[in-house]
């Protein structure tokens, strides 16, 4: 059976003290390496703000709800929020073989090109006016959803 944590967090809030504690003794008990603990921080970390920065168009408080949950050797991350809609898996990838003065988007994407690389697999979909992400992590396994 899966053990998980679950945390609800806002827009308003500085979420990175708030769930990277509750991450790190995650990490602990179940005796996670060192990485793959700054790999779900990370990966959380970007999601997150990337949800706060880009996904509001009111200044309005919205919840972002989070589980994380490990059973086995596969850790499952979802995130729940009531943001525009937004399809990680439709994302374009950074332009890295583009000079950046000749880029399209001079800017932007690398956050989620990191994140795809640092799990194995990611499900979105959009339920009930949200944004339903679910990412997974074999930590027994290589990384990750990043051809190249």
């Amino acid at each position: 059976m899966a053990d998980t944590i679950t945390f609800q967090m806002s827009n308003k809030m500085n979420c990175f003290h708030h769930f990277q504690p509750r991450v790190e003794e995650f990490g602990e008990k179940h005796g996670l390496p060192v990485k793959v603990v700054f790999h779900l921080n990370l990966v959380l970390d970007e999601l997150i703000t990337n949800i706060i920065s880009y996904g509001y168009t009111d200044f309005d408080e919205h919840p972002i709800n989070v589980r994380v949950g490990i059973e086995d050797d596969v850790i499952t991350i979802r995130i729940e929020d009531d943001a525009e809609p937004f399809n990680i898996l439709e994302a374009p990838e950074p332009e890295f073989d583009v000079p950046l003065e000749e880029r399209i988007r001079p800017v932007g994407g690398m956050g989620v090109h990191l994140v795809k690389s640092m799990v194995n697999n990611i499900d979105y979909k959009r339920e009930d006016g949200k944004n339903v992400l679910v990412l997974t992590k074999n930590i027994s396994k290589p990384c990750c959803l990043v051809k190249g």
